[in-house]
C-alpha cells in the first residue's frame, strides 16, 4: 500500500514535471522552434519555407505567387489567416477537392505550427501536386514576426491560438481574446 502510494505521488511529479516542461517549452519567447523541430523529424518528405522567406516571395513581383493553403478548422480558419489563403480542412479535404488544385503551382501549407499542414501536405503529393511546402511554424511563426493576417480582407491581429496550451506559442498581442 505505501509502495503504491510513493509510486501514484511520484507518477504524479513525473507528469508534472513533463508538463512544467511543456509548459516552459511553449512559450512564444522561445519561439515556434521546437514545433519546427519535431515537424521536420515527422515529416522529412515535405518541403519548407520560413515565414521570411515567404513573405520575400509574396512581396517579388517577378515571382509566380504561390497558392496559399490553410489547413486549419473553419473555427481557426474565420479568426484569422494568411492574406490570399484557400481553405482546406485537413479534416475534411476530400481527394477530389485536393484534385482541383493546379498541380503545377507551388503551394505552401500551414496550420497553427506545422503537423496538420505536412498532413495535408502528404495528401496533396499523394494526388499529384508537384511542389508542396510546409510554412515552417505555421501562422504562429508567421504572425509573431509580424506578417500579415486577416479576416474578412481587413487586417487583424488575433490568431487563433488551436487550444490553450498553444496559446503561449502566440506573442499575447497576437492571442485571440
Amino acid at each position: 500500500m505505501i509502495i503504491t502510494g510513493y509510486l501514484w505521488f511520484y507518477g504524479l511529479c513525473g507528469l508534472g514535471l513533463a508538463c512544467a516542461r511543456m509548459w516552459w517549452i511553449m512559450d512564444h519567447r522561445r519561439g515556434t522552434a521546437w514545433a519546427v523541430s519535431v515537424v521536420k523529424r515527422r515529416f522529412p518528405d515535405v518541403a519548407q519555407i520560413s515565414p521570411t522567406d515567404l513573405q520575400q516571395w509574396l512581396s517579388d513581383e517577378k515571382r509566380r505567387t504561390p497558392i496559399l493553403v490553410d489547413a486549419r478548422t473553419d473555427a481557426e480558419f474565420a479568426v484569422s489567416h494568411l492574406p490570399g489563403a484557400i481553405h482546406l480542412n485537413l479534416e475534411t479535404a476530400t481527394e477530389l477537392e485536393l484534385q482541383k488544385l493546379d498541380p503545377l503551382r507551388t503551394h505552401v501549407v500551414y496550420c497553427s505550427a506545422g503537423y496538420r499542414a505536412c498532413q495535408l501536405a502528404r495528401k496533396m503529393q499523394s494526388v499529384g501536386m508537384l511542389d508542396v511546402r510546409n510554412l515552417e511554424g505555421g501562422i504562429f511563426a508567421w504572425a509573431n514576426e509580424g506578417h500579415p493576417v486577416q479576416r474578412g480582407g481587413q487586417i487583424v491581429q488575433e490568431v487563433h491560438s488551436y487550444h490553450r496550451l498553444f496559446s503561449r506559442l502566440l506573442k499575447s498581442e497576437r492571442r485571440q481574446s
